[in-house]
């Protein structure tokens, strides 16, 4: 779909943000009034508090961890708003106590607007771990 690149290309600015644990730079990629649901279900409400939160993990848990992952479809919802999802690992995170954590995997979902100057930045971010060994029910066929 013509105009894909754009959004497409949110994902990799985060993960290159997280890997180089910029928070700044990671919190530029938000509006001002976005909104972020982490793994944990910590629910931020402006780019102030999705830096805030950031900051204080990469200097902690996250301060080795290293993002990888493939950006998925890219779908428009309407005029200059586009869902993106990312699949991701995670290696290299502590957990609190300091102990080395074992690799994680998750999928971010990216609601993402248009802004006036013609940037893409991200409206609403939802994270979700996944959860190996997890019983899904199998679908009806």
């Amino acid at each position: 779909m013509p105009g894909d690149d754009k959004p497409k290309s949110v994902p990799a600015a985060f993960m290159d943000a997280w890997n180089n644990h910029d928070m700044q730079a990671l919190a530029a990629l938000f509006v001002e009034d976005a909104h972020f649901v982490n793994v944990v279900g910590a629910w931020w409400k402006s780019r102030i508090e999705i830096e805030a939160a950031h900051k204080a993990t990469h200097a902690t848990i996250f301060k080795n961890s290293r993002l990888v992952g493939e950006t998925g479809d890219v779908v428009r919802l309407g005029p200059n708003i586009y869902a993106v999802h990312l699949s991701w690992q995670l290696s290299g995170m502590n957990n609190p106590n300091g102990t080395p954590s074992a690799p994680r995997r998750g999928i971010m979902l990216f609601i993402l607007t248009e802004e006036p100057e013609g940037l893409w930045r991200i409206k609403i971010a939802q994270n979700t771990d996944i959860v190996e060994g997890a019983v899904v029910p199998q679908q009806a066929a």
